[in-house]
């Protein structure tokens, strides 16, 4: 007790202090959930409480950064999706109506197909290449997919021309 009054209030208060202040020092070891009191005493005097939570502000910042460029790559990924689904829709009504033209134009030529084997072959080879497009469009080969777009529209071009020309009469 000698030494106490000694030393007064305020020395003790600031044994007292250091003592508490040594126990934690570093901003991890400083948990408020835990519940110790010279720890967390200790963590308030060295301002480990204070580093710990601009440290953790910090990753915070960070964190929410990050997921802010996720959501921007994820909507313009979104945005690319519905552009690739659109062009496909409209790919394949326009693959339809091809289709049915072909069909129709097919139809209208049954009469004379039946009195002309060159008529009929060319039909037939025609029909081959519809249906190679057809296979090809669902390989998603593009290099492919344009040959055997061309390749029948240089088939279907002879055809009207021959037609044209009157080679099948």
């Amino acid at each position: 007790m000698h030494i106490i009054c000694r030393l007064g209030f305020s020395g003790v208060t600031a044994i007292l202090a250091l003592a508490i202040t040594g126990c934690a020092t570093t901003p991890g070891q400083c948990d408020p959930s835990q519940a110790d009191f010279f720890d967390n005493a200790g963590c308030l005097m060295s301002g480990s409480y204070a580093e710990r939570q601009r440290a953790l502000e910090s990753e915070l910042a960070s964190e929410r950064g990050r997921n802010a460029s996720f959501r921007v790559l994820l909507a313009d990924l979104e945005t690319e999706q519905a552009q690739v689904k659109s062009r496909l829709r409209a790919r394949q009504a326009k693959y339809a109506r091809v289709d049915a033209a072909w069909r129709n134009l097919r139809g209208s030529l049954s009469k004379e197909m039946q009195t002309s084997a060159a008529l009929r072959s060319r039909v037939q080879q025609i029909d081959a290449e519809v249906e190679q497009r057809k296979r090809v469009d669902a390989s998603g080969d593009i290099e492919k997919k344009r040959a055997a777009r061309e390749s029948l529209q240089q088939k279907v071009i002879m055809l009207e021309n021959e037609l044209d020309a009157g080679v099948y009469e």
